[in-house]
């Protein structure tokens, strides 16, 4: 028996899919009613957030009946979550917690098993992995475009494409080496640690902000010269000596000597306005010398041409 076997013929697992897909509607369920949906709004969105994944999984296989049409059983967990939610407040901290726990568990089997079936259908590893990937976290990207919020995997949520992600490189190794199918487990279980410590621990990847200079060039130079400013405040402090600063040679002595009561004050005097030198040809002097001039200029003038 293959690990895709396993995971598909399996009754526990095959129970624990099946408990994936009513957390999913639940949890969707939940958004809904935070939205204040009506009925028909619980059921689309419960099927899209419990279903969506595998969906899209399977059409891009190609396979003729996907598998969340292939029986009752998955449109009818969906539809319960979603109608559960519907009916019972789950608004509660324990709530949330035991459906965070579920749908991890949940992501880790749905990427192992979009992984393994993708291998089985003859896709190459890389997009055997994205397809297990989007087994895992595809239904709550379409729950989120549906309700119009960005998909919470895209930066400041729970490491869930991350956790799905490990799974499905673990899974395709197991396939690859030809391991014995067990392992595919440790593979879910290993993923699903990931994302829940994630969870607890509040990780998120680096967004694109903490890695993008966004500092002007004025900015960066003043930064520097407060940092350094400090560095000598702070070994001033520490060894009682002032650091020797040459004047004539060091361009920064006069943050050091400056005694600015804030940030504004640091700022007026560095980078005071320059005084602009009227230039001659210019419509600014033009003007100047059609103004009329008191009685001194004019005197000094004449004596200046006498």
């Amino acid at each position: 028996m293959g690990p895709l076997e396993l995971l598909i013929t399996n009754d526990v697992l095959r129970v624990m899919d099946l408990l994936g897909v009513f957390v999913m509607g639940v949890a969707a369920g939940a958004l809904a009613s935070r939205l204040n949906f009506d009925a028909v709004g619980f059921a689309v969105i419960g099927i899209s957030a419990g279903l969506g994944g595998g969906l899209v999984r399977d059409l891009i296989l190609g396979i003729g009946v996907p598998a969340a049409f292939d029986g009752p059983w998955y449109l009818a967990c969906a539809l319960a979550g979603a109608g559960f939610s519907f009916l019972v407040a789950t608004e509660g901290a324990w709530w949330r917690h035991l459906v965070t726990v579920l749908d991890i568990a949940a992501m880790g089997l749905w990427a192992a098993t979009g992984t393994a079936k993708s291998l089985g259908y003859g896709l190459d590893v890389l997009p055997a992995i994205l397809l297990g990937v989007t087994s895992a976290v595809g239904g709550g990207v379409i729950r989120d475009v549906l309700v119009g919020r960005i998909p919470a995997i895209f930066g400041g949520g729970p490491l869930y494409a991350t956790g799905a992600l490990l799974t499905a490189v673990l899974t395709w190794l197991v396939v690859a080496l030809g391991l014995p199918s067990p392992l595919v487990l440790i593979a879910v279980a290993v993923g699903a640690l990931l994302a829940g410590l994630a969870a607890w621990r509040r990780w998120t990847l680096p967004a694109h902000a903490e890695w993008q200079v966004t500092m002007s060039a004025p900015q960066l130079k003043r930064l520097v010269r407060r940092t350094r400013k400090q560095e000598r405040e702070r070994v001033a402090l520490e060894t009682g000596t002032i650091p020797v600063i040459d004047p004539t040679g060091d361009d920064l002595a006069d943050d050091a000597a400056a005694d600015d009561l804030d940030a504004a004050g640091y700022e007026d005097r560095i980078f005071a306005e320059p005084v602009v030198e009227e230039l001659p040809s210019t419509a600014e002097h033009g003007r100047r010398g059609q103004e009329p001039r008191g009685s001194d200029d004019e005197e000094g003038t004449s004596a200046g041409h006498s």
